[in-house]
């Protein structure tokens, strides 16, 4: 699976709050107004795209944001542009960090629920040896694929459960 990329996230993510399934500047600069949380990854996507010339042209005639196109296609020029969004600096208003949190959030989510099912795991193993239950009957009443189960609670392969089964299997436990 490819790692998640800072430009790919705010594609995905201008798309999204735009409503339309576009990247299309003008059309997007359009909706601007009455979409107005669109405005910062909409600045970061065109800017890390190489499309910030083209979008500062588009904005011209608002000069506030004119302005702040510039000022993050010069961030970015320099290098800064993600150091200064992880430091949250005043540079930036705050809404363009909080942009660069969601996508470290995105990012880093595959490799989070690892750890949380890898916890659950934990859990469910000491359940069981406290309750006597078997991975067989465990299989049975919460219709998991037996495999699956063995590959998760013996070789602790967290690719073989769901996040909710797993924490179905924890919540299982706990009730029996």
């Amino acid at each position: 699976m490819m790692r998640l990329t800072f430009e790919g996230f705010l594609g995905s993510y201008v798309k999204y709050l735009s409503g339309e399934n576009t990247l299309a500047l003008p059309r997007l600069v359009r909706l601007l107004s009455t979409e107005p949380r669109l405005v910062e990854p909409l600045v970061l996507w065109a800017v890390t795209t190489g499309r910030g010339g083209r979008l500062a042209w588009l904005v011209k005639d608002d000069d506030a944001l004119a302005s702040e196109v510039g000022l993050v296609g010069r961030l970015a020029s320099e290098g800064r542009l993600e150091s200064v969004l992880d430091s949250a600096d005043p540079l930036l208003r705050p809404e363009y960090s909080k942009v660069r949190r969601s996508y470290v959030a995105r990012r880093n989510a595959p490799a989070r629920d690892a750890r949380l099912k890898l916890d659950a795991r934990a859990r469910v193993l000491t359940l069981m040896a406290e309750k006597g239950m078997s991975q067989y009957r465990m299989a049975k009443d919460l219709g998991l694929n037996p495999g699956n189960l063995n590959a998760f609670l013996v070789q602790g392969d967290s690719r073989k459960l769901g996040l909710d089964k797993a924490y179905a299997l924890v919540r299982y436990l706990e009730a029996a």
